[in-house]
């Protein structure tokens, strides 16, 4: 006999299979059915109640940001939904993955204006890689591993607007969740570019290095950089935490929110080695004369913020060693 589950309670699966343990968010009518899911459910995804739908998508953000996981948030119909903007275009600025699960009038109520019902997929389309309307109670499951799977690869905000009624639908209990299987590739730097890289660091005089959120899985490679050539380390506000804050080669942080002695090194540098930062203040604090070295996953970003001198395409920290290697060690002062 083919077993079955409440397609709210499928749903919870698939976010537990990717690694989600909790949400944020606010009850309400148009999430009823999923609300039921969290309490008679057995997983290990805990509801979080917040006090206001915007905290729950901006801890959301700041959850993805600090775990490097996908932040998940909900907001009920109408203004449930619409308070959920500001965290999402915070998720969407700083290129993470969150996904935001709003509730909808059921099936047989929506487009008849009932109470507090909005027309939400064309609200949330700027501000999304992913933003589909559930169409049927068996699709939910498959909708949500779909979500979850293009904000991580679009590092973006992935909408689901979930009528309230399908969630206490019955659907075959089939493990939809393709967690199992994702896989994340990233480019390997040609190996021209790296030639090209090293041959600027030896020819500067006052190299640095400015690191963004991109580098924050590479502490070590980028510690590994700043001793083997000599190279002061800046962050971007982004990546405050990467580096510890007793590293004798940190200078701290540039722009707004920032610290003497960053400012003044990049007034004199002349070569700025700007690794996986998006860093929107450049053309105004770095100099234009200043030689550029650019290191990011994403072409895109690559001669964005400042005329490039070598781009390279490619992991971060596989980037660095390898410059590290094709590099000979620079005493300070040299």
């Amino acid at each position: 006999m083919e077993k079955n589950i409440k397609s709210g309670a499928a749903m919870l699966h698939v976010l537990e299979s990717w690694g989600v343990d909790h949400v944020y968010g606010i009850p309400g009518g148009s999430f009823n059915s999923i609300m039921n899911a969290f309490y008679e459910e057995k997983c290990n995804v805990k509801f979080i109640q917040v006090r206001h739908e915007e905290t729950g998508a901006i801890a959301a953000a700041a959850d993805a940001k600090l775990t490097g996981k996908i932040g998940v948030c909900f907001g009920t119909a109408g203004p449930g939904a619409t308070h959920l903007f500001n965290g999402l275009y915070d998720a969407q600025m700083d290129k993470v993955p969150v996904l935001a699960l709003v509730g909808q009038s059921s099936l047989k109520l929506m487009n008849t204006d009932y109470f507090q019902e909005l027309n939400e997929n064309p609200m949330f389309a700027d501000v999304s890689v992913y933003n589909r309307t559930v169409m049927n109670p068996e699709s939910l499951p498959d909708m949500v591993d779909d979500a979850i799977r293009k904000a991580i690869e679009g590092k973006g905000v992935a909408v689901v607007t979930i009528p309230v009624d399908y969630g206490y639908v019955d659907i075959p209990d089939i493990d939809v969740s393709s967690a199992a299987s994702h896989r994340v590739g990233l480019p390997a730097p040609d190996q021209e570019d790296i030639q090209a890289a090293v041959r600027l660091i030896e020819q500067a005089e006052k190299p640095v290095l400015f690191i963004g959120q991109g580098a924050k899985s590479a502490t070590d490679e980028v510690l590994a950089f700043s001793e083997h050539f000599s190279m002061p380390i800046i962050q971007s506000v982004l990546a405050k935490g990467q580096v510890p804050e007793n590293e004798p080669n940190l200078l701290g942080t540039s722009g707004r929110l920032s610290t003497k002695p960053a400012n003044e090194a990049l007034s004199v540098t002349d070569l700025i080695v700007f690794v996986g930062s998006d860093y929107p203040f450049a053309k105004v604090m770095f100099r234009p004369e200043s030689k550029f070295i650019q290191v990011d996953i994403d072409s895109s970003k690559l001669g964005k913020r400042h005329k490039t001198d070598v781009a390279v395409l490619g992991d971060t920290g596989m980037a660095l060693r390898q410059m590290v290697a094709a590099g000979e060690k620079k005493e300070a002062g040299q």
